[in-house]
C-alpha cells in the first residue's frame, strides 16, 4: 500500500569516476531503495521510439541489429557538445517521467537516486537532500583510464565535458571527498546514513515534472 505521504528523497551525484555508484551500492546494502538514472536511460535506449530518434540524431550506424551501440554513442557525445545536448534533450525528460512514477508509487520511507547530471538539469530543488561525491582530478583521470581503457587525453576530455566539481560542491547540501581510501569513505557513509535517518522532509520541493 502506498504511503499517504511521499518518501524522503535523496539524490547522489558527482563527476565521472568519483565513486558515486560505490556510494549508491553501499546504501543498497543498508536496505535502502536505490535507483540509477543511467540504468533507467539504458532501459529506455531499448524502446523503439528512442532507437528511431537516436538514429535520426546520430545516424543509422549507431544502431546495429536494432540495438544502440553505447560505446560508439559515448565516444560521440564526449567529443561533441551539440550531440551531447541533443542526447540529453531526448533522454532526460523520459528519465524524469520514470523517476516521478517511482516516487509517486513508492511505499518506501526513503528513496535514493543516483543522478550524474543532477545539477546540470537543475534538479537539486526536487530533493530533500543532495550529496555530491568528489575526487581529486589526477586520481579521477587514473580511474577513468583504468576503467575505460582510454588515454589520458580522452579521460581529460570526459572530465572537461561535465560541470566542474567546484560548481557541484557549491550546489550540493553535502560533499563527500572520495580520495582517501575505501575505509575512510565507509566511515563517512555511516555518518551520512545516520543523518539521513534523522532528516526531516522539506515542506515544499520542486516537482520533477511541471
Amino acid at each position: 500500500m502506498k504511503h499517504p505521504d511521499r518518501p524522503l528523497l535523496v539524490a547522489l551525484t558527482g563527476g565521472i569516476a568519483s565513486g558515486k555508484t560505490v556510494v549508491a551500492k553501499w546504501f543498497e546494502e543498508q536496505q535502502l531503495k536505490v535507483f540509477y538514472a543511467d540504468k533507467i536511460g539504458h532501459a529506455l535506449s531499448h524502446e523503439q521510439y528512442i532507437i528511431n530518434r537516436i538514429k535520426e540524431i546520430f545516424g543509422n550506424k549507431i544502431v546495429v541489429n536494432n540495438i544502440v551501440d553505447r560505446n560508439k554513442l559515448g565516444e560521440i557525445v564526449f567529443n561533441s557538445e551539440l550531440k551531447r545536448k541533443q542526447l540529453n534533450e531526448l533522454l532526460h525528460p523520459e528519465i524524469l517521467k520514470k523517476i516521478f512514477q517511482i516516487i509517486r508509487s513508492s511505499t518506501e520511507k526513503i528513496l535514493i537516486f543516483e543522478i550524474p547530471l543532477l545539477f546540470e538539469n537543475d534538479l537539486q530543488d526536487s530533493f530533500d537532500l543532495t550529496v555530491n561525491i568528489s575526487v581529486g582530478k589526477e586520481l579521477q583521470i587514473q580511474r577513468i583510464m583504468k576503467r575505460d581503457k582510454i588515454s589520458k587525453i580522452a579521460a581529460e576530455k570526459r572530465i572537461d565535458s561535465q560541470m566542474s566539481d567546484i560548481d557541484k560542491q557549491e550546489l550540493a547540501d553535502i560533499n563527500l571527498v572520495n580520495d582517501a581510501g575505501f575505509s575512510d569513505l565507509i566511515s563517512h557513509l555511516h555518518e551520512l546514513y545516520e543523518y539521513i535517518l534523522r532528516l526531516k522532509k522539506k515542506k515544499n520541493i520542486k516537482q520533477l515534472l511541471n
